[in-house]
């Protein structure tokens, strides 16, 4: 009676190397093939799954990114409104009742428009470029955080292409101010007034928002490499 032979050949890892191994295991120790030795027929057995090492899978690049022709960034932003205090939107004092409860002056337009820039730039948000734990920023004026936005994009190789900005508030009407506003933010960018634009919404008497109790603002920026 002819015998069989069996070979079982199967990459296996191994933690302490970094190039694939192959093992062939005896056939007399595995239950199923001892009872088949003596069989009539040679028998096969090819392994069903490669299995690769986890230093021979590809790792990814490592290189620095290439330099966008373009960036998009989205900015948000949102503060509680308080009795007695000043109400500060894109460095315009406007008359109100009450204003942002915040760490520096409760910019919030200001403070979405940075936050804009740095998503764009990729960067860390104003909150940790700025932490309101800092009593550097205790007060401040919010044109120093635009102006430090500003010089990262500069740095980068950025400029504004263009900028869509939209305040959310009940009250008080914005139309009086807004073109002082949009002045402010082109002088703090270095943008013309062509490529800022500034809306304003109600919030329909909806929550917070609606009921005079918190102002927001949504930004998006496109940067243009220089």
């Amino acid at each position: 009676m002819a015998s069989a032979t069996v070979f079982f050949t199967s990459p296996i890892p191994h933690s302490s190397s970094s190039t694939k191994r192959s093992t062939t295991l005896n056939p007399i120790n595995i239950p199923f093939f001892r009872k088949s030795i003596n069989c009539r027929h040679k028998v096969s057995v090819t392994p069903a799954l490669h299995v690769e090492t986890q230093d021979s899978v590809k790792k990814p690049n490592s290189s620095p990114p290439p330099a966008l022709p373009y960036r998009i960034g989205h900015g948000f932003d949102l503060h509680r409104l308080e009795p007695g205090l000043p109400l500060i939107i894109g460095g315009v004092n406007v008359p109100h009742d009450r204003g942002c409860e915040a760490h520096s002056d409760g910019d919030v337009l200001f403070h979405c428009v940075v936050d804009a820039i740095l998503g764009a730039l990729g960067l860390p948000d104003i909150g940790q470029i700025f932490p309101d734990s800092d009593p550097k920023w205790k007060g401040a004026n919010s044109d120093v955080f635009m102006r430090e936005a500003v010089r990262l994009m500069h740095d980068a190789g950025y400029e504004i292409g263009n900028l869509d900005a939209t305040l959310i508030l009940q009250r008080p009407k914005l139309s009086p101010h807004k073109e002082a506003i949009r002045a402010n933010l082109c002088d703090l960018l270095k943008a013309d007034l062509s490529v800022v634009n500034l809306k304003a919404k109600t919030h329909e008497k909806v929550d917070s928002l609606g009921e005079n109790r918190s102002i927001a603002a949504h930004t998006v920026v496109l940067l243009m490499r220089k």
